[in-house]
């Protein structure tokens, strides 16, 4: 697949099949290509990405979500993905607030390598930032101290398949300065 059919067939899915594992090696794929994002600063010391397949820890966190958040339980927050790739940032940062386009920019780079791989995907956000909240959670999570979770990458295959690709146009406004 060429980059553009790849952005072109991505889309967010809300309908993943759990109980279908992603190969580790194409798990692993798709963390190398986030490794590869365009960021800000010291990569190594300022981000850090978490592989989480345990899916006891994900309902848990959808769990916690819910009562922060006060809405109603039951609402899994990765959508039944069998894999959620978290990225979390140090307070390290070389300027205020380049966590969050340098999480982006990881989180973007891994949906498109799993769109490659024939995987769905989503972009995650609101749980994870109850998640950073909740030392316990962040402890099950391994993520490491000094580091707080920024947003994410659910990746898995769905229930009712793959979607069809979108035509390329501008959807945002766009001009141009000569």
């Amino acid at each position: 697949m060429q980059t553009l059919e790849a952005i072109a067939l991505r889309k967010s899915t809300r309908d993943f099949d759990s109980s279908k594992p992603v190969a580790k090696e194409v798990i692993d794929t798709v963390v190398k290509a986030g490794c590869q994002a365009a960021i800000a600063g010291k990569p190594g010391e300022s981000l850090h990405l978490t592989v989480c397949t345990n899916r006891d820890i994900l309902l848990e966190i959808s769990e916690f979500t819910a009562k922060a958040m006060n809405i109603d339980g039951g609402r899994d927050f990765s959508y039944g993905a069998p894999v959620v790739i978290f990225v979390s940032a140090s307070p390290e940062q070389m300027m205020p607030g380049i966590e969050i386009p340098n999480t982006a920019c990881v989180v973007e780079n891994m949906l498109i390598a799993a769109t490659d791989a024939g995987l769905e995907n989503i972009y995650l956000w609101g749980a994870v930032q109850a998640t950073a909240k909740n030392k316990e959670l962040c402890d099950k999570l391994g993520i490491p101290e000094g580091f707080k979770p920024v947003s994410a990458a659910a990746i898995g295959y769905s229930k009712t398949g793959t979607p069809e690709p979108r035509e390329l146009k501008f959807s945002l406004g766009v001009n141009y300065v000569d």
